[in-house]
């Protein structure tokens, strides 16, 4: 028994500092600095941890966050992948290092952090603040932020389950430091008094978490309809026929959501971008005009480029693999479409139409009559008025939305995801839909659910028509026994762990004497025994 116990604590020093088993056996007592290194590692699996809950929360922008590194950059790669795993990677070592020192508690070892870790953990810690700041810093956006709040939303239920469990856990390691502490001269009151505030803390955390999933069964709102955002653009090339195609015979998507812009010679043409850079071969065909705006090219000019080769060759969504020799010929034919096009493919499937129609440069011959050029175009696609409706995007100022053929007779909205969901409910009350933009991930589609959009625009169509529910839906009432129930098996739990820790030293204390009073620090205890031997060898 003493072998193997032997054998694991050399196994977890030798991880955590890489200490031979001499070093195991010496019960010299961990150093200051060796602790204020500990509240380092706490400090930075916080950080990491933080850091891969955002990323991780962000994916569902992921295709945006490629695209705003591919404009700056000029290379088109799956960055975001890249950072995730990263995020992942950090903190998974951190988080690694931590369970060492609290096995070191656990065994009675002292802390040892080898300098390797020492680095490695400045090195940790950097990059995961680094990775936080990126966004806002260098792509001068924080559109992926406010995920943090949503997800919080989503997962608040099961973050405080966890974080019970994880603290009730430690309870063993807390009631059993206790005589150690206390022969150290670190006052044991003081470090129990702020494990129960924390523990207390979490227990009465529910109280403050706001999820709209948190309804009655029977109050779920109907399921959001799916517009597809651009087409198909996962499975195809994006604002192509071929897209379109795709999301509404074969996902049966309820409509296309998609970009406008106007032609030099005044011919509505689908295009996202300002520059044709991303998504067409203009450095082939105009090399001297490659970085000019996209509203600069006529129509003619724009029928010139191909649309489809660079969904091909960047791979931009890793689905290019599924696809047969005859789908890769089709798609690398496909051109930029013009909004005529696109409504005569539309037309007779009875589908809604969103577009977002994008103002052109002040230069432009059509500057101000762009918005009245688009309206005529849908109108002589044989779209009746009525049917018509447009209003100014409420979260961009240069462009206006279209909604054709709407599915109902109320007043759309279109919005951006970081829409509060109280507003949603509120919007319905007053008889408006809302439409949200863009919603990618299962768990943000069932936020939405929750929340009572009505729509939503996406460009994963063929995953989040998946399902006829929500991921998780409880009422208030089961939430709150399951909040109680827990809050109570924990604090019993705790309870009983502390009356057997303390018990277990009592113990200690009868078969070894008394223990040292608690004003005494570790070496005056030191001291007290070597007078004690002294003593003894006199009488002796």
């Amino acid at each position: 028994m003493t072998t193997c116990r032997g054998c694991w604590a050399s196994l977890v020093t030798g991880c955590y500092g890489c200490r031979t088993r001499k070093d195991v056996e010496n019960k010299e007592a961990t150093k200051l600095t060796e602790r204020l290194w500990f509240i380092f590692v706490l400090l930075v699996s916080f950080t990491s941890l933080a850091n891969m809950f955002f990323w991780l929360a962000a994916v569902n922008d992921s295709s945006d966050f490629n695209r705003d590194l591919a404009e700056m950059t000029g290379l088109w790669w799956r960055y975001y992948i890249f950072f995730m795993a990263l995020s992942c990677a950090l903190s998974s070592y951190a988080v690694l290092l931590l369970m060492f020192a609290f096995l070191h508690i656990a065994i009675g070892q002292k802390l040892q952090l080898h300098g390797a870790h020492k680095i490695g953990l400045i090195l940790d810690l950097s990059l995961s603040v680094a990775l936080l700041v990126f966004p806002c810093a260098v792509l001068g956006s924080s559109s992926l932020w406010h995920f943090l709040p949503q997800a919080l939303q989503f997962t608040g239920p099961f973050l405080h389950l966890v974080g019970v469990v994880i603290m009730t856990g430690l309870s063993w390691f807390v009631a059993g430091g206790m005589g150690t502490l206390q022969r150290k001269g670190i006052p044991v009151r003081d470090v129990a008094l702020w494990y129960f505030l924390v523990l207390i803390g979490l227990y009465i955390s529910p109280v403050f978490i706001r999820s709209p999933c948190l309804l009655k069964y029977d109050e779920l709102p109907p399921k959001p309809l799916v517009f597809a955002y651009r087409g198909a653009e996962q499975l195809a090339p994006e604002n192509t026929l071929i897209a379109f195609e795709l999301s509404l015979d074969v996902y049966n998507a309820q409509g296309i959501h998609t970009d406008v812009r106007v032609s030099y010679d005044g011919e509505p043409y689908i295009m996202r971008d300002d520059k044709l850079t991303r998504t067409t071969n203009v450095e082939d065909v105009f090399p001297e005009r490659y970085a000019d705006h996209s509203d600069s090219f006529t129509l003619a000019e724009l029928k010139q480029l191909n649309a489809g080769s660079w969904f091909i060759t960047c791979n931009p969504f890793g689905t290019t693999s599924r696809l047969t020799e005859l789908e890769i010929i089709r798609y690398r034919k496909q051109k930029i479409p013009t909004l005529r096009e696109m409504l005569l493919q539309v037309k007779g499937r009875n589908k809604t139409v969103l577009l977002d129609v994008r103002t052109p440069p002040d230069d432009h011959p059509y500057s101000e009559d762009w918005l009245n050029i688009t309206l005529q175009v849908i109108l002589d696609s044989g779209v009746a008025e009525e049917d018509v409706s447009f209003w100014k995007a409420p979260n961009n100022d240069t462009k206006y939305t279209f909604a054709i053929n709407t599915f109902d007779e109320r007043r759309l909205m279109t919005t951006y995801n970081d829409i509060p969901f109280f507003q949603i409910r509120s919007d319905a009350a007053l008889n408006v839909t809302t439409n949200v933009w863009t919603v990618n991930e299962d768990w943000l589609f069932s936020l939405f659910w929750c929340a009572g959009a009505t729509s939503i625009s996406t460009s994963s169509c063929q995953r989040v028509r998946i399902g006829d529910g929500p991921l998780w839906q409880l009422s208030p009432l089961h939430y709150r026994i399951m909040w109680i129930l827990f809050d109570v098996v924990s604090f019993i739990w705790v309870i009983i762990i502390f009356i057997i820790q303390i018990s277990r030293r009592k113990r200690r204390l009868n078969q070894h004497g008394e223990e040292p009073p608690e004003r005494y620090n570790y070496r005056h205890f030191m001291a007290l025994e070597e007078l004690s031997k002294n003593q003894k060898s006199v009488i002796l």
